[in-house]
């Protein structure tokens, strides 16, 4: 009985999820808030109807290696061989800038230096997911904006590795040291060359075997998911991140004869797996601290958006990018990463990150998931209104944020007025039950008693009266 009604509530989580998900996405955010918004109020401090475990965390981050693996595939060799260095160097300026403010402003407590560049390498990563979902969304995936956020989104995906051995590092351990470190780096960056390389000299090749997994769609999918994690596996083996193999992997099948298959069987997996990593990031926020720190998680999180996109606009700038480019690229790398939990985890297991410095990272973390696509429509509106001479904070406000604004004083309106019927009939039912009608069968004396015989009299028949004259005389 107790597995049923875990099922039970697991069903009921994932619908609401799905359903949360729909309804963001008619308001033209990213599902992805929904899923997270529905983990968040249902889990462990919400509802309670379901607990995180360590398997759904691990299904959750297949998600990210099946969009890696994606990306790969869909990449285009030489427009990503042209702007990897310049990727590269982007992604460590914002790395560098990020640990030095967090260094900065910790600077007065010393035991906190070590929290400190946990929260800045977690700060630097932006989220491939979220950021790819705005791009799609705006149509720009395929633009100079677009195609720069995603050789940067990238760069910092391959930086994870060495980011998570400086965070174990920070333990104190004597084996994590920083010759160690540069030879995974050195390794990751030569794998990473070699396959650029070879790849980009050929059009397509023929993949092993492929004329017996191209019979059967169903034994095309299962072998597309296959070689997404055997090359997360082989590479994880040899001590890099998972997240590289998935994304080599999907280079080399987009330069093969399985790339038509694999683009069309590889998305909806890829779609689940999310699905279940955001959910999963909702189930691992703490309510009850979100609601006792809500300020202070508000003033953080307006900190961080703000601050993270004046920043990553600074940067493109000082690699000189055209500025509406810069602007629009700075946009899409606001939202904080899926790898960054991996770093908060990493961090908090190291002793290098507080459980209260935890729980902020992941409320921050997961609120920017959310509400990074909010602030991207609203930035990027704010920006044509400035080119049109409207500068004023009020004035950009409404204008950013017009249909919004109109959506919720719709809904406001809808909202008083249910809420107005449904006072209505809850005055009329406690009316009713205070002052009930008398009923026909409620007699004012006890059912004991007798009732009163009431004397009645039958008139006389029509013959015998004596009034009317016989018929027969």
């Amino acid at each position: 009985m107790p597995h049923t009604q875990d099922i039970t509530a697991l069903a009921v989580v994932l619908s609401a999820a799905v359903l949360a998900g729909i309804f963001m996405n008619r308001l033209r955010l990213p599902a992805a808030a929904g899923f997270i918004l529905a983990g968040v109020v249902l889990g462990p401090t919400g509802f309670g109807l379901i607990e995180t475990s360590s398997a759904i965390e691990t299904l959750a981050e297949l998600g990210v290696l099946m969009l890696l693996f994606i990306i790969g595939m869909e990449l285009r060799l030489q427009n990503f061989r042209a702007a990897l260095p310049l990727a590269l160097g982007i992604a460590a300026a914002q790395i560098a800038a990020t640990t030095a403010l967090c260094l900065f402003a910790a600077q007065f407590d010393v035991a906190e230096e070590r929290s400190a560049i946990v929260i800045g390498f977690m700060l630097a990563i932006s989220s491939t997911a979220v950021a790819m979902k705005m791009m799609e969304d705006a149509g720009e995936k395929q633009s100079e904006a677009g195609r720069l956020a995603t050789a940067v989104l990238i760069a910092q995906d391959l930086a994870v590795v060495p980011l998570l051995l400086v965070t174990a590092a920070l333990a104190g351990g004597t084996h994590h040291t920083t010759v160690f470190i540069a030879f995974k780096v050195v390794l990751a960056l030569a794998l990473l060359a070699g396959f650029v390389g070879v790849l980009g000299r050929m059009k397509s090749f023929r993949f092993p075997f492929s004329e017996f997994f191209l019979k059967d769609p169903d034994i095309a999918t299962l072998c597309v998911l296959g070689l997404c994690f055997a090359g997360a596996a082989l590479s994880g083996l040899i001590g890099l991140s998972p997240a590289l193999g998935a994304f080599l992997c999907g280079l080399a099948v987009g330069h093969s004869t399985l790339r038509p298959v694999a683009l069309r069987s590889a998305p909806p997996v890829q779609s689940i797996l999310l699905f279940t990593f955001f959910l999963s990031v909702g189930l691992l926020i703490d309510l009850d601290y979100v609601l006792r720190e809500f300020w202070l998680i508000l003033i953080a999180l307006v900190a961080v958006a703000a601050g993270k996109t004046l920043l990553n606009l600074a940067i493109l700038k000082l690699f000189q990018r055209p500025g509406d480019v810069a602007f629009r690229a700075a946009l899409f790398l606001t939202p904080i990463g899926e790898f960054s939990f991996v770093l908060a985890a990493a961090g908090a297991s190291a002793g290098a990150l507080s459980p209260a410095g935890y729980k902020l990272a992941l409320s921050v973390i997961a609120l920017s998931l959310m509400v990074s696509p909010i602030w991207f429509v609203g930035a990027r509106r704010a920006h044509v209104l400035a080119q049109r001479g409207i500068t004023g904070v009020h004035a950009l406000y409404r204008g950013s944020y017009r249909r919004e604004l109109f959506i919720l004083r719709v809904w406001r309106r809808r909202a008083l007025a249910l809420g107005r019927t449904a006072a209505g009939r809850a005055t009329r039912r406690t009316d009713a039950h205070a002052h009930p009608l008398p009923d026909v069968y409620d007699f004012p004396w006890d059912d004991t008693r007798e009732l009163p015989r009431i004397e009645t009299t039958t008139a006389p028949a029509e013959s015998d009266s004596p009034d009317r004259p016989d018929p027969g005389e």
